[in-house]
């Protein structure tokens, strides 16, 4: 799964770009952003793979953008002027894509984006997966430590495991082909689990609400609006919130007594 930030204070713009997103399956969005100071406190809580960014913007352009931007995430200029190319590609830009565009030609930047995630880089901490295992999942069960109500976790490159038990988990991320968990008191933890994986593993506590993002909803204190297509998620026992966009806002409507 490859998680997407999209930027562009052009309503309709970014709502068909989001629309012609979801159709691909690799790709989520998990939010939106009208200015790039929306964009810049959206990063601050969490790391796109990849950021759909446009260059002329109100205030500030969206090249102001790219020193808050996570290492290792991607960014696709999507734009309607040209002469922005040479300086995007200077920065390292995945694409430049001229407005207005069409499913093909989006395709062609989800297949780049694709194969730029796909090799391993190594800094993954590696656990055996059910497709591995021949689709056994109680071998994998065994095999991976889990038992009861706990997960076991690498807690680092070579250094060996813990074991975590469930209602220590406030959040699982999609991060491409890993995950990445959100222990409370603990720096996320990124493992070799898919979604599907841990929504069988974990108790009905935990809610998928979006295609990449599973959270313990008993573990979620409080709710703030950012915009009417970003909300913060505050967990009790972590200090920095959980940034949200349009679609899973609107499913943990059905499940929290939102304002």
């Amino acid at each position: 799964m490859i998680t997407a930030l999209l930027v562009d204070d052009e309503p309709k713009a970014i709502d068909r770009l989001a629309e012609m997103l979801e159709a691909f399956e690799t790709v989520d969005v998990i939010g939106r952003a009208r200015s790039v100071d929306e964009a810049e406190r959206f990063l601050r809580g969490r790391a796109p793979d990849v950021v759909f960014l446009d260059i002329t913007m109100p205030g500030r352009l969206g090249v102001d953008l790219l020193g808050s931007v996570p290492h290792g995430t991607a960014v696709v200029f999507v734009t309607a002027r040209d002469n922005y190319a040479v300086d995007a590609f200077r920065a390292g830009a995945v694409d430049y894509v001229l407005k207005p565009f069409d499913h093909d030609r989006l395709a062609i930047t989800v297949e780049r984006l694709e194969q730029r995630f796909a090799a391993d880089d190594g800094r993954i901490a590696a656990e055996p997966s059910a497709e591995e295992l021949g689709g056994d999942r109680t071998k994998a069960r065994e095999i991976s430590g889990d038992e009861g109500q706990a997960v076991r976790l690498a807690s680092g490159r070579g250094a060996g495991f813990a074991v975590v038990p469930y209602v220590e988990i406030a959040w699982v991320e999609a991060v491409q082909n890993y995950t990445r968990v959100q222990i409370i008191g603990e720096p996320p933890t990124v493992v070799r689990r898919t979604m599907q994986e841990w929504e069988a593993l974990l108790p009905p506590a935990f809610a998928r609400i979006s295609r990449s993002l599973i959270v313990q909803v008993p573990k979620i204190r409080s709710t703030q609006w950012q915009s009417r297509d970003q909300m913060l998620v505050f967990f009790a026992g972590l200090d920095e919130p959980l940034p949200i966009g349009r679609t899973p806002m609107a499913r943990l409507k059905d499940l929290l007594p939102l304002s």
